[in-house]
């Protein structure tokens, strides 16, 4: 009998929705990860209502929203330079912090909280939400794209070339028992991103590589001095983040280490960015 294809089994499970559906709804996922969450949405009517369900709050949630915000708001919700400067952060985020900020709230409460919640976006800091969006996509583990057993480790950053505008090199971990296993492309909000995913003497990595010739991209968590760079280290979800900077270059290690091991590996690590 023939062995039936992979390809044609969708990776994602009815957990998975679950996890990311406000991510799916949002317009968060990249062509494959929507590929794969349409086509389990489209077979699970369990998920098929789930997603209904959320989609209908999403829009009343925007409503009350646009009543809070719009021009015939009564007086006392909101100055025109605060609704100015909300309309403008929620356009820039991909995904709106005020959906994570009211999330916990029922839905029947939102509309009276709609102008509190406005308070709380403008002082929220960003760096969370790119922190959460490494841990989440590293997390999911989808599938590599290209693989090291297939090319060889030393081959795949030249993989990368003319599917990002940027050399994606990953660091040299020096002296240190890393193996890299593939990669594929990926993007951390609106940077897109190489991913490289490790396997180490205890555990797993993922790493980001991101391109900010601007200066935009801010990491989250306690800034820290190893050697001669600096990075900052945050944890969420069981994991451990460190976040650092090369120049224009901006890299992301995800790992089940703790810190003190995670450290110890960041401190390892040379950049090689030639272009």
């Amino acid at each position: 009998m023939p062995i039936e294809s992979q390809s044609l089994v969708p990776v994602m499970d009815c957990s998975e929705i679950e996890r990311s559906v406000d991510a799916y709804l949002d317009g968060e996922f990249d062509g494959r990860e929507k590929a794969e969450a349409d086509a389990h949405v489209a077979a699970c009517a369990r998920c098929q209502a789930l997603v209904a369900r959320e989609a209908r709050q999403h829009a009343a949630l925007r409503s009350s929203l646009r009543a809070a915000l719009g021009p015939e708001a009564s007086a006392g919700r909101a100055p025109p330079a605060l609704r100015a400067r909300v309309i403008e952060a929620l356009a820039r985020e991909k995904r709106p912090l005020w959906r994570r900020v009211l999330s916990p709230v029922p839905m029947a409460a939102a509309a009276a909280c709609a102008a509190g919640a406005m308070v709380v976006l403008l002082t929220h800091s960003g760096d969370d939400g790119l922190l959460d969006e490494a841990v989440r996509k590293h997390n999911r583990g989808l599938p590599l794209e290209v693989t090291a057993a297939s090319v060889g480790p030393e081959a795949i950053p030249g993989w990368f070339a003319g599917k990002l505008d940027f050399r994606a090199a990953p660091p040299r971990f020096e002296g240190s028992d890393v193996r890299v296993v593939g990669a594929r492309l990926s993007h951390l909000k609106e940077w897109p991103a190489a991913y490289y995913r490790y396997e180490l003497p205890r555990g797993q990595a993922g790493l980001f590589i991101v391109d900010d010739p601007d200066g935009r991209f801010a990491a989250a968590g306690r800034e820290i001095q190893v050697g001669p760079r600096r990075i900052r280290v945050a944890a969420a979800r069981g994991y451990n983040v460190a976040m650092w900077r090369q120049d224009e270059i901006v890299y992301s290690l995800v790992s089940d280490l703790d810190e003190t091991a995670l450290l110890q590996l960041v401190r390892t690590a040379q950049a090689d960015v030639r272009r």
